[in-house]
C-alpha cells in the first residue's frame, strides 16, 4: 500500500512543483466560481460590504497562502541550484587537490631517486676535492661535476615549480569557468 501511495505521489509531486501556479489558479478560481454561484443563489437576501467581505475572505488568504508557496518553491529552487554548483567546486578543488599531491609524490619520489645518487657524487667529489688540492686538472674536472650537479638539481626543483604554477593557472581558469 505504501509503495502504490509512493508510486502515485512521486509524478503527482512533479507535476506539483513543475506546475505550481497552475493548480493555484485552478483551486483559486474553482473556489471563486462556488462562492460566486452560492452569492447569486441568495441573492435575494440583502447584504452589506462585510457580507461580501466575508463571503470572499477566504479567496484573499488563497491568494496570499499561493504567493508564500510560490516564494518558498523559489527559493527551494534558488537553494538546490546553490547547492549544486557548491558541490561542483567542492568536487573540482577536491580533485585538484589530489592532482597536486600526485605530483608532489612523483616529484618527490623524482627527488629522491635522483638527489640520492646525486648526494654520493657530491659527496665523493668533496672527498676527491680535499685529497687532490693541489691537481688543478682534476679541480677543473670536479667543478664541473658539481656545476652539473647543481644543475640536474636546480632542474628538478624547476619542474616542481613549473607543474604546481600550471595547476594553479588551469584551477583559475576552471574556477572562472565555473563562475561564469
Amino acid at each position: 500500500m505504501n509503495s502504490l501511495f509512493q508510486k502515485m505521489w512521486e509524478p503527482t509531486r512533479g507535476f506539483l512543483e513543475k506546475y505550481f501556479i497552475l493548480v493555484a489558479a485552478v483551486v483559486i478560481y474553482s473556489y471563486y466560481l462556488l462562492t460566486s454561484i452560492n452569492l447569486i443563489e441568495n441573492s435575494s437576501t440583502k447584504r452589506g460590504f462585510l457580507d461580501y467581505l466575508l463571503q470572499f475572505d477566504s479567496l484573499i488568504l488563497m491568494w496570499v497562502i499561493a504567493a508564500v508557496f510560490i516564494q518558498l518553491q523559489k527559493y527551494r529552487r534558488e537553494k538546490k541550484e546553490e547547492q549544486d554548483y557548491r558541490q561542483k567546486i567542492q568536487f573540482e578543488f577536491d580533485r585538484q587537490r589530489i592532482h597536486l599531491q600526485l605530483l608532489d609524490e612523483i616529484t618527490s619520489l623524482l627527488q629522491d631517486n635522483v638527489n640520492n645518487p646525486l648526494a654520493v657524487i657530491s659527496i665523493t667529489s668533496h672527498t676527491i676535492r680535499r685529497k687532490f688540492e693541489n691537481d688543478d686538472e682534476i679541480l677543473g674536472w670536479l667543478d664541473r661535476i658539481d656545476a652539473s650537479l647543481q644543475r640536474v638539481h636546480a632542474t628538478i626543483n624547476d619542474i616542481k615549480a613549473y607543474q604546481t604554477q600550471k595547476i594553479v593557472k588551469q584551477t583559475s581558469k576552471q574556477a572562472e569557468a565555473l563562475l561564469a
